[in-house]
């Protein structure tokens, strides 16, 4: 138990301090290792490695999403300008997990032509798979 002091109880003389209970504290409770959600290891993660301006960086899988939304959601510095696949700005080139990717749209293939056989893409038209089997 505390005393609470008060403006009167520093007054010499007066003893009617009140006495309080200290405030609860919180109890942290681990959780089980059952009640955790198992973290993957790096090895079971789903990522397409992106190449542009001799910068390579994994973009995380993400259902349904654009290469670029989902670059830039993780913060990844992909280039960037129309986000309708006329400019070409953010063409980029897929090192790895080729597989994640929907197949090339008209639009790219309208303007990345022959540079879709060697592995580029544009960011903005490229579209995760909606669901993958491992």
């Amino acid at each position: 138990m505390r005393k609470q002091l008060t403006v009167g109880s520093l007054i010499p003389g007066r003893s009617d301090v009140q006495m309080s209970s200290p405030a609860p504290v919180p109890v942290y409770t681990p959780l089980k290792k059952t009640e955790m959600s198992p973290a993957r290891p790096k090895s079971e993660q789903k990522l397409v490695q992106v190449k542009q301006r001799s910068q390579t960086m994994p973009v995380q899988y993400t259902p349904s999403q654009t290469l670029l939304q989902a670059a830039l959601t993780q913060d990844q510095p992909i280039a960037y300008k129309c986000q309708q696949g006329h400019c070409g700005k953010c063409s980029v080139q897929i090192v790895a997990g080729a597989s994640l990717l929907d197949t090339p749209t008209g639009q790219e293939k309208a303007k990345l032509g022959e540079k879709l056989a060697t592995g580029y893409r544009l960011a903005c038209q490229s579209t995760f798979r909606s669901s993958i089997t491992s």
